[in-house]
């Protein structure tokens, strides 16, 4: 969108409507989802949406840099649009929050009138070949732009996604073990319960996906919640959405029991779903 032969002008409302304005308004629209739905995994993907249009603003950003450092571009703006260049500028400025620090950065009544072409009127104009010097200060409104409503805006908008999929609820792991043997690990976890406390208090007993071990007593008004899991299963998105369902209804803890595929739980298949709660950032008690 910046090449430019010298025989036309970069027409900067394309530039600016595809590279600000509407990544702009998809990422204004996509604050409903942060807000209405707290889904974990589509957080998520919301907030790798918005750590690419980081990337990409800033990609688009320096490559104007560059493109200005090392070419002579003049920019213009058309449209069939009944827009005079009187609307453009002031419609353009009103977003152009900078000027107080940076007025050469905005677009002026004057430089909007010039750097209008038109379809019938020629490529460029005898009036425009006089202030070409002036056609290329569009690139300062359109650098700004980009930086603030591309780079800061859906950078703000990514640390909040980041903010809303933590979960600062407590998750009690439990790790079933057949031959009385206890499961280490190398990681260090402050919060401990003992394996037995399943046995000695009440419990509503669920299986994800398995039956629940015989071993468990399962109390349907009970506010704790014992979710049975397969260890060698790996953990998968929809099971932390189960669990966000589970913690909607539950009024005291969710604890995570794995099932052993023969005996207890392998040490390597409990240690995968631990460092997927801790990347999850899950705040949890380790139960041996």
């Amino acid at each position: 969108m910046l090449i430019y032969s010298g025989d036309s002008l970069v027409n900067s409302l394309i530039y600016l409507a595809l590279v600000v304005f509407i990544p702009f308004t998809l990422s204004l629209l996509s604050l409903f989802t942060l807000f209405l739905k707290r889904d974990r995994a589509k957080l998520e993907a919301l907030g790798v949406s918005y750590l690419f249009g980081v990337l990409f603003s800033i990609g688009a950003l320096l490559s104007i840099i560059f493109t200005v450092t090392t070419q002579d571009l003049a920019f213009g703006w058309a449209t069939t649009l009944d827009i005079n260049s009187t609307s453009l500028s002031t419609f353009l400025n009103k977003l152009a929050f900078w000027k107080s620090f940076c007025s050469s950065c905005t677009i002026s009544e004057h430089l909007a009138q010039i750097s209008e072409f038109r379809r019938l009127g020629g490529a460029v104009t005898k009036e425009q070949i006089d202030n070409a010097k002036e056609l290329g200060s569009w690139w300062k409104f359109i650098a700004l732009s980009i930086l603030f409503y591309g780079v800061v805006f859906r950078g703000v908008l990514y640390l909040i996604t980041k903010y809303f999929i933590k979960d600062k609820s407590d998750i009690k792991i439990v790790a079933q073990d057949n031959e009385d043997s206890v499961v280490e690990f190398d990681n260090n976890y402050s919060n401990k319960i003992a394996k037995e406390e399943l046995h000695a208090n009440n419990y509503r007993v669920v299986g994800y996906n398995t039956n629940i071990p015989s071993d468990l007593k399962s109390i349907d008004d009970a506010a704790d919640i014992v979710v049975v899991v397969k260890s060698w299963e790996p953990p998968i998105l929809d099971f932390f959405d189960y669990l966000e369902e589970l913690k909607e209804d539950s009024k005291g803890e969710i604890i995570i029991y794995f099932k052993g595929l023969n005996s207890k739980p392998k040490d390597e298949d409990i240690d995968i779903w631990l460092r997927k709660l801790n990347e999850l950032k899950l705040n949890y008690k380790v139960a041996l």
